[in-house]
């Protein structure tokens, strides 16, 4: 793929030796994008193999709004294994900010979630807002002193993205985003792709950009590459579209520096191996939540070894 040794290469030739959060420095470029044309092929990494059965795992993952590694780990996929609590958890991270992001504040008085008690019906605010997830305090009102009952709604923004394209598809606003600054420190690492945003065609299409802030080009790049496409379509199924654009926007695009030798040697091992993957969906589902990673099947996928790069936590 050649998106990716342009990238790699640009960054070897360009790239500024930096300091780094993880103590191991980076060799960095900063702004630019790629863009794949997925009526042409699945944008699958040949240069290096790419395990796309792990990645496509994450991405469902993502979009369950989990944030525990455990099913991760018992897939064999030990990526965040760096990053989580000793229970598995990483706090409020991406699959979470997608499905679950907290909005507005609601509040209702005792006296009058009792007399909603006595008849649902009577008060839909309470019905839609008023769920035991959603209680996060209590008060008292200053004048009468009754107890008032806060709740924050939770934002399903992937379910909004989707609704919104099929009632509004000409819309400006399909946007899901991770990047929520009032949790950034309680996340075991902060959103690198931090946004994405959709974009439906006339014709019957559907293009995705992604934004990421960091990007290691040496592992993370063809694993980014490869969900995004696939979350293109599955959204174009959701919406009854047909994917035709990913377009990936970086920031810090980056190689560690314990990358930069083995990446180069790889250059002198191995060409640019050319192939048109082909994804193939075995389910008639079209809902975003009802897929698993054996759904999902490459066709037509060539490509060098698989090179082994250590992580930086």
């Amino acid at each position: 793929m050649k998106q990716y040794t342009d990238l790699l290469q640009k960054i070897l030739t360009n790239g500024e030796e930096r300091k780094d959060r993880t103590g191991t420095g980076t060799l960095s470029i900063f702004g630019g994008e790629v863009s794949f044309n997925l009526l042409e092929r699945f944008p699958l990494v040949s240069f290096k193999k790419t395990l796309y059965e792990k990645a496509f795992y994450e991405m469902l993952w993502f979009i369950s709004g989990s944030t525990n590694i455990r099913e991760m780990q018992a897939r064999g996929i030990p990526i965040w294994d760096g990053w989580a609590d000793e229970n598995g958890d990483l706090g409020p991270v991406y699959g979470y900010q997608w499905r679950f992001w907290r909005g507005k504040l609601h509040e209702f008085s005792v006296n009058r979630l009792i007399d909603w008690s006595k008849n649902p019906d009577s008060d839909p605010e309470i019905t839609k807002f008023a769920s035991k997830e959603n209680l996060i305090g209590t008060r008292f009102d200053s004048e009468t002193f009754e107890p008032v009952y806060i709740y924050q709604e939770r934002v399903d923004q992937l379910k909004n993205l989707i609704d919104g394209i099929i009632k509004s598809p000409t819309g400006r606003r399909h946007i899901v985003t991770a990047w929520n600054p009032g949790y950034i420190d309680e996340m075991g690492l902060p959103p690198c792709h931090y946004t994405f945003q959709c974009y439906a065609s006339n014709d019957g299409y559907l293009d995705l950009r992604m934004s990421i802030r960091s990007w290691d080009t040496g592992l993370g790049a063809p694993f980014n590459i490869a969900q995004y496409a696939l979350l293109t379509h599955l959204i174009a199924r959701a919406t009854g579209r047909k994917a035709r654009n990913l377009s990936i926007s970086y920031g810090d695009a980056h190689l560690y520096l314990d990358h930069v030798e083995p990446v180069k040697e790889w250059f002198t091992k191995f060409e640019p191996v050319e192939c048109t993957p082909e994804l193939i969906i075995n389910t008639e589902n079209t809902d975003i939540d009802g897929y698993k990673v054996e759904d999902f099947k490459i066709e037509g996928y060539v490509s060098n070894p698989f090179l082994k790069l250590k992580v930086s936590v």
